[in-house]
């Protein structure tokens, strides 16, 4: 029996695809799913107490930086003790999606860090009501009768071709911040077992590097230099002694802004820089990975003249908006033609790697298994 989609996968050349990555995955995902991973929920419950108290404690704050108490969750009540009562500046500020008002989203309240400290208080309320309220609290609620948490992996659901995990969402436990890495410790291994984590280096970095052809960048890596650093000795022309953490930092937000297409405006957000400083920084950047740039154009033009870009197993993504009008519509195109290649062909290797580890561990007897793909 000829499967529905067999003669299109043919047509896609994307056997290989499905028969050497997504095929074997599924029983290797089914076996995650059913092996779940142990929670210590007596943890949780100790570290909810300290949070909660955390809370209490930031709450006061924020009534003495307004000047009186309001419901600080109420986007009403704090956008009137924004705006009317301490008159904080909105020029910067848009409205909400309804067009009824001011917006008070932590994008909008981004904007207003430094103009007084009721802004940051309120950033960091929001931050952890959010850990307590969607890990700390709610996760060992979903604990299964073994003790153990079951995530559902969804296979072919992100665009990229990246495995995404729900109820709960397992891929995006916190790990910044003062309690992100606590809350990660309430992943235990179970009695007489231990937990294992493995990772690729800079894999996003490497693909690019490699599928651009860039001999500066291979070079680099090959040596085992810190990529970072050496991306920062290119931009503002120093010895690696000299690069300190926040230029290796901004440095770091151009390695990985490339990747995803990000232009001088989306640079100066995710590297916390000036406009200028982030559009010399591309200027110098491309001055000594041509390469990378010649491999961005390429992709461009391949998705507008075939209507799709493709990794180097075959997955393709389909973005008919890269001939659109609309030149916002058309740029958030060309910034996934960018993308796509490098993160989907990160997600084909991590699969791959995946399947290599579960056929390893059946052939050598090993007693152990695979939990968490994040």
């Amino acid at each position: 029996r000829v499967p529905l989609l067999r003669d299109d996968i043919a047509e896609r050349d994307q056997d290989d695809l499905l028969a050497r990555i997504e095929m074997p995955l599924i029983p290797i995902l089914a076996e995650m799913e059913q092996a779940g991973i142990t929670l210590d929920t007596a943890y949780l419950k100790k570290l909810s107490g300290e949070m909660h108290t955390s809370i209490d404690a930031l709450t006061k704050k924020i009534y003495e930086a307004a000047g009186g108490e309001f419901n600080v969750n109420s986007p009403a009540q704090l956008k009137e003790v924004l705006f009317e009562k301490l008159r904080i500046p909105t020029d910067r500020i848009r409205k909400t999606a309804s067009g009824e008002g001011l917006s008070t989203a932590a994008s909008e309240l981004e904007k207003l860090r430094g103009l007084h400290p009721i802004v940051d208080l309120i950033s960091e309320y929001r931050e952890l009501a959010k850990l307590v309220s969607t890990y700390v609290d709610a996760l060992p609620e979903l604990v299964g009768k073994d003790g153990r948490l079951h995530t559902t992996f969804n296979q072919t659901v992100t665009a990229t071709g990246r495995l995404s995990s729900s109820d709960p969402n397992l891929q995006n436990i916190p790990m910044r911040g003062s309690f992100g890495p606590r809350i990660r410790e309430a992943f235990v291994a179970a009695p007489g077992m231990q937990l294992l984590s493995a990772d690729y280096s800079q894999i996003e970095l490497r693909i690019v590097a490699s599928l651009a052809g860039d001999k500066s960048f291979i070079a680099a890596f090959n040596a085992g230099e810190d990529i970072h650093t050496r991306t920062a000795c290119e931009i503002w022309d120093v010895a690696p002694e000299n690069v300190d953490k926040d230029m290796r930092r901004k440095a770091k937000a151009v390695n990985f802004g490339i990747i995803f297409g990000m232009g001088s405006q989306g640079l100066a957000q995710s590297g916390d820089m000036s406009f200028a400083e982030a559009k010399q920084a591309l200027v110098k950047y491309f001055a000594v990975h041509t390469a990378i740039r010649e491999f961005m154009d390429l992709q461009k033009a391949l998705a507008k003249k075939q209507g799709y870009v493709e990794t180097v197993f075959g997955r393709r993504r389909y973005l008919p908006e890269i001939t659109s009008g609309v030149p916002f519509v058309r740029a958030q195109a060309e910034r996934m033609a960018i993308n796509h290649p490098v993160q989907g062909a990160e997600a084909d290797l991590m699969k791959l790697a995946m399947v290599a580890v579960a056929d390893r561990l059946k052939k050598e007897k090993f007693a152990a298994t695979m939990l968490l793909q994040v």
